[in-house]
């Protein structure tokens, strides 16, 4: 039986694929990208995540912490992330100011809770694995995909495709749609803005294309950067050279995800470059 670590698993999905869906988020990925709105999912292991707006002082983690990682003035969530009696503080915290993302569980697990909602998926809907990257837990995206299939519930995957070849076929069989995100043309914007190149996943896209297999198409778009010639162009005729498209959508990255930021106490790239932004307009205006 396979596990994985699973960060959570959302319902009445309406934005990962066709139709009504449970979302199944897998923890960890291999890329970094700056706008990331689940940055909690990059991590591959378990996380601490501390909301000090929620923080009634009770001094409950005080008596739990072992590590030196809670004091007078709040949580280091980097401390925690090594201790391996997170949920012990998290549990002592009656306002849940203290959080435990990620839990190992297995695919009989995922399924039980998948089932519930059978009903609702109907002739598009289904069950969705995203991430993070899930496939770099393949074995279990497999076996749950598997049971998916064995309970006659669509299979979709939300994936970057960067990985090897071998790996998504692994999978192929098992999965009616693809979900990928084309982020940029440039192997140098992409390096620089998600800390991995993109060739890997134009290979795998171009295979999909050969195999004639379903894929839905995204691109997040950063005002200035992949909006315009020659990324939005080069984007275009790559897209339009696959024969196995059903959808094509793109949308500007925004901030919707500075909380979590502020629980994982990381910097915040969107953020922070809309400061800049309102300070260089504010100096214009003056």
């Amino acid at each position: 039986m396979e596990s994985a670590m699973i960060m959570d698993i959302q319902r009445y999905s309406l934005h990962d694929g066709p139709g009504i869906r449970s979302t199944v988020f897998l923890k960890g990925c291999h890329m970094s990208c700056l706008w990331c709105h689940n940055p909690e999912s990059q991590y591959p292991g378990q996380e601490m995540m501390y909301y000090p707006e929620l923080c009634v002082g009770c001094g409950g983690c005080l008596g739990r912490c072992t590590k030196g990682a809670a004091g007078e003035g709040g949580i280091d969530v980097h401390i925690c992330r090594d201790c391996g009696q997170k949920r012990e503080c998290a549990e002592a915290c009656p306002a849940e100011a203290l959080r435990v993302c990620g839990s190992r569980r297995t695919t009989e697990e995922v399924l039980r809770g998948l089932l519930r909602d059978r009903s609702i998926y109907g002739a598009e809907g289904g069950v969705t694995c995203s991430g993070g990257e899930p496939l770099l837990q393949a074995g279990f995206v497999r076996e749950l995909f598997r049971l998916c299939r064995r309970e006659d519930i669509g299979t979709c995957i939300d994936t970057t495709l960067n990985v090897e070849w071998s790996v998504i076929e692994s999978v192929l069989a098992l999965t009616d749609l693809f979900l990928v995100d084309i982020k940029f043309m440039s192997e140098k914007l992409a390096l620089k803005y998600t800390g991995a190149g993109c060739g890997r996943t134009f290979e795998n896209l171009r295979r999909l294309s050969e195999l004639k297999k379903p894929v839905y198409i995204r691109t997040p778009l950063i005002a200035g950067v992949n909006d315009i010639p020659p990324e939005s162009a080069e984007r275009e005729r790559f897209i339009g050279e696959l024969e196995n498209v059903l959808r094509a959508d793109s949308f500007y990255v925004t901030d919707h995800a500075g909380k979590k930021y502020r629980a994982l106490q990381r910097e915040n790239w969107l953020a922070r470059q809309q400061d800049k932004k309102n300070i260089s307009e504010k100096g214009d205006a003056e």
